[in-house]
Formats: structure tokens, sequence, C-alpha cells
């Protein structure tokens, strides 16, 4: 009787215990972001962690698919299971933890619940369109959710007290890029094939985000959008110059 072959192959499984600890540190940022909610623990010290484990999550997130790729062991699988992961780690987690820590004692709660539901929804939807559409060449349709998630929870631990207005905003605009039709570059790619000052200069901003999460989370997703928009609008004056 013949041996029954693995419903995948081992060395698949390299990549998609990557993607597993995405989703992990994502459930795990949800969990840190429940126990701020104590009144008798450190709330902002708990959002940090919450913070810092989403940051793991977008390092995993971007070992994931390097790691099929080198392995070639690429599937639709692997694919399914790290949109999941990402509607958890750059969705659900970051749009918890902006409610929680900034929207929740103030005046409008059921127009915040429904701006961060839209910031979550938006993010599912880019990342459906993805999976059937892809990308196009070095480039995304639409902002990616790792960086989006990152904008907002970059912003809901700064130091310094933003105005609610502009984090509302920022949050509105995030979800609007992510089902837009802007391009936004590979951040795999300007992380790891780029020109190697940009590699050495984008590792270090995120070592020094990971160390101090508070003061350097937010500076790299919002150089990101800005990136993304500078881009779109030079192609749109070079298809008018044409």
């Amino acid at each position: 009787m013949k041996s029954r072959r693995p419903w995948l192959p081992r060395r698949v499984w390299f990549p998609n215990l990557l993607t597993t600890a995405n989703l992990f540190c994502g459930f795990l940022a949800i969990i840190f972001i429940i126990r701020g909610l104590d009144p008798g623990d450190n709330g902002r010290g708990w959002y940090t962690w919450a913070a810092f484990t989403i940051c793991l999550s977008a390092l995993f997130d971007a070992l994931d698919g390097r790691a099929a790729r080198a392995l070639h062991v690429a599937s639709p699988f692997g694919k399914e299971l790290d949109s999941l992961a990402d509607v958890v780690s750059f969705g659900v987690a970051p749009a918890v933890l902006i409610y929680e820590h900034i929207f929740r004692d103030h005046q409008l709660p059921i127009a915040s619940i429904l701006m961060v539901a839209l910031f979550v929804c938006c993010g599912a939807a880019r990342l459906a369109r993805y999976n059937v559409v892809g990308a196009s060449g070095r480039f995304f349709t639409g902002m990616p959710i790792p960086a989006a998630g990152l904008t907002i929870t970059g912003l809901a631990i700064f130091p310094a007290d933003l105005p609610i207005e502009l984090l509302a905003a920022v949050v509105l605009i995030s979800a609007g890029l992510m089902i837009s039709t802007l391009r936004y570059p590979n951040p795999e790619q300007l992380l790891f094939d780029a020109p190697l000052p940009i590699r050495i200069m984008f590792i270090g901003l995120f070592v020094i985000a990971v160390i101090n999460p508070s003061g350097w989370f937010w500076p790299l997703p919002i150089a990101y959008i800005t990136y993304g928009l500078l881009l779109s609008l030079l192609q749109v004056i070079r298809t008018r110059q044409v």
C-alpha cells in the first residue's frame, strides 16, 4: 500500500510558519490592548507593547514572501494565509489600538467605531483585490495594508497630544488610499532590493522604531504614503506632457 503524500511539501512550512508568526503577533497585540484597559495596569505601557508586536508582524510579513520565493514554494495557500494574517495584524489590531487609546473617550463613540470599522473593511477589500488581481510589476495598486496599519499604530502611541481631527483624518485617508488605484512601490523591494545606502537607511530606521516605537514608529509609513502620492502626481504630470 502506497503511503499518502503530504498535502503540502515540507519546505512549504517554513514560509507558512513566518506567516503564522505574523498572525500570532497581531493576536498578541490585541491581548496587550485588552490588558491596557485594566485601570490597575499601566495602559500606555501595554499599548506600546501592542505597537511593538505589530512592528514584529511587519517584519514577519516582509520575510514570509521572501522565503517562499527563495525556496520556490510560493502557493495559493500561502497567499491566502498571508492575507488572513494581514487583516488581523494590520487591520483589526491597529484599529482596536487607536480606538481604545484615542477615540473611545471622545464625544462621538458611534462615529469613532464606524470610522475604525471602515479602516478594517477597506483593508480587507484591498487584500481581496490583491489576491484576485495581484501586483503590477514592482508596484501595488493602492497602499498596502501593512503601511496603513503601521501608520495608524504609530500615531496612536505618538507621545505628543495630536488633534483628534488630525488623527481621524489620517485614519480615513489611509482607508481611502488602500482601496484607491494609486501606485505604491513594494515595501519589500525597498527594504531588500534597493541600493545599499537606501537599504541601510531603511533597516536603521526600522531598528530604531523597534527600540523606541513611540517616537520613531510613524515617520516611515508617513514617508511611504507621501512617496506614493508624489509618484502618482509625477505620473499624471508626465502623462499630460506627452
